[in-house]
């Protein structure tokens, strides 16, 4: 059994959010592949599996902080191979059921003006929505303002 422990992601930054677990306990997972999101003040980065293997037990639950170095869950080496396949449809009706992922500012951005992440184009990486594409939404959904008023 081995920790997954949090990365140092950054000079001056010491803690960071658990963002979203892309494993499950108990599922297998290939060296290198994404285990979880893990979010700071200025970036979302996704942590990759050490070696192959089973995630066995998820210490720091989504929503939870946990400090550069703190234990976040715990792996055991030797990935299942059958294991993958009859967990692929459970994982299925995830978050992109519900639109592309999007950075942490703008979820929270999206919560507070009532947005579906369906009704954003997204132009970070990789499709992602980014604070400033939910501005942009926000602005060409508002009645347009008396800009254009008639010259005197």
């Amino acid at each position: 059994m081995q920790e997954l422990k949090v990365p140092s992601v950054g000079e001056s930054i010491v803690e960071v959010e658990i963002g979203a677990w892309l494993k499950k306990e108990g599922e297998s997972f290939a060296q290198d592949e994404p285990l979880v999101e893990l979010i700071t003040d200025k970036a979302t980065l996704e942590l990759p599996a050490p070696f192959a293997g089973t995630l066995k037990q998820i210490l720091k639950k989504t929503g939870e902080t946990a400090r550069v170095g703190e234990a976040i869950a715990l792996l055991e080496a030797g990935a299942a191979e059958a294991k993958p396949q009859a967990q692929a449809p459970a994982e299925a009706p995830k978050e992109p059921a519900q639109g592309p992922l999007a950075m942490p500012a703008a979820e929270r951005l999206m919560q507070e003006k009532g947005v579906s992440p369906a009704e954003v184009q997204g132009t970070g990486l990789g499709g992602r929505i980014l604070k400033e594409d939910v501005m942009r939404h926000l602005e060409e959904r508002a009645p347009a303002k008396p800009v254009e008023a008639p010259p005197p």
